[in-house]
């Protein structure tokens, strides 16, 4: 169901494309969705929360569905992984 806030985006797929998918229109909508929000969350334009409750999932979900994509929830260099393993551990020494 679309809601007053939500947009309609058509897009155009050869038949063939979508005959042989195997897919419904809906499975193919959520498909498209899906990509969308991984693609919008992989360029840092949504968080991880945000990307969460677009697909109408919990964040916990999400954060497998990268995995499974191959798509990192943490994204650090060694260098920011260093520091920040720096600056906690001055931290806890005091």
């Amino acid at each position: 169901m679309v809601s007053t806030q939500d947009i309609v985006v058509e897009v155009k797929l050869p038949r063939s494309l979508f005959a042989n998918s195997g897919m419904t229109r809906q499975e193919a909508s959520d498909a498209l969705l899906r990509s969308y929000v991984l693609t919008l969350y992989r360029h840092d334009k949504i968080s991880s929360g945000k990307a969460a409750q677009l697909l109408g999932v919990h964040k916990m979900s999400f954060i497998r569905m990268l995995s499974e994509e191959g798509i990192p929830y943490l994204d650090f260099t060694k260098d920011e992984l260093d520091q920040d393993v720096e600056a906690l551990s001055q931290w806890h020494k005091k």
